[in-house]
């Protein structure tokens, strides 16, 4: 892990790690936006509705002057960390909460997951809650059979036949959240939840939500396992 300094927030406590055998980049952030309190109560306004068929949970708008404060640093990090040369454009931000038991998730969602499109695609991910409150965090995997840690467009039919291999020889998954490692996929990284911490990855990285068996699901935003998640796309030429 090294310490990584972004002149256009000196507030920032920011860390660069590498993981697992294909060294993708993770960036952490602490103090990672001005008045996070602010947000908490501005989320606990809204409403929150399921719009999207793989988040486990509902979601409500983030306001305008969340990335306005952003911008700047967020250019910083994607031209830096993330070798963006061309801009940026915003797919979707959103405040989250987990709310879906595990018993209730599909498939896909018992299952780590890229987040797909573009491959360049960056995911932001931003706690409003801490692991101390049993939050947990944000868990990064390597497929066993494959050995993949990121798939990408190219490599997703190989990454697929592996699913579907699995499902051959152990059977569907059960539903639930991912905890630790297993047969099928090991666990490479975790970074806990902590309130005003950021983390930024490629959304092609195998990650999943990792929270604990005691975790207490919560439509609040003041108590729940609320997050603002953004996905940012390089643009082409």
């Amino acid at each position: 892990m090294a310490e990584i300094n972004f002149d256009a927030a000196p507030h920032w406590k920011a860390t660069l790690q590498h993981i697992g055998t294909e060294n993708n980049s993770v960036l952490l952030i602490d103090n990672f936006f001005s008045t996070p309190d602010i947000l908490v109560q501005h989320a606990c306004t809204k409403s929150f509705v399921r719009n999207a068929p793989y988040y486990p949970g509902i979601r409500a708008a983030v306001p305008a002057p969340y990335l306005r404060e952003l911008r700047q640093p967020l250019s910083q990090v994607l031209v830096e960390v993330f070798d963006y040369g061309q801009g940026v454009s915003l797919q979707e931000c959103y405040y989250s909460l987990v709310t879906t038991p595990g018993e209730d998730l599909n498939t896909v969602q018992s299952l780590p997951h890229i987040d797909g499109g573009d491959d360049n695609k960056v995911a932001l991910l931003h706690y409003l809650c801490d692991e101390a409150q049993g939050h947990g965090g944000t868990a990064f995997y390597r497929q066993r059979r494959t050995s993949f840690e990121s798939v990408p467009n190219d490599k997703f039919p190989a990454y697929k036949a592996a699913l579907e291999a699995d499902v051959a020889e152990f059977g569907m998954p059960e539903a639930g959240y991912y905890f630790e490692s297993d047969e099928k996929f090991e666990r490479i990284a975790y970074i806990p939840a902590k309130y005003n911490r950021a983390i930024a990855y490629r959304g092609v990285n195998l990650h999943a939500v990792h929270i604990g068996p005691d975790f207490q699901f919560s439509a609040n935003p003041a108590k729940g396992r609320l997050t603002v998640n953004t996905f940012l796309n390089p643009l082409s030429g």
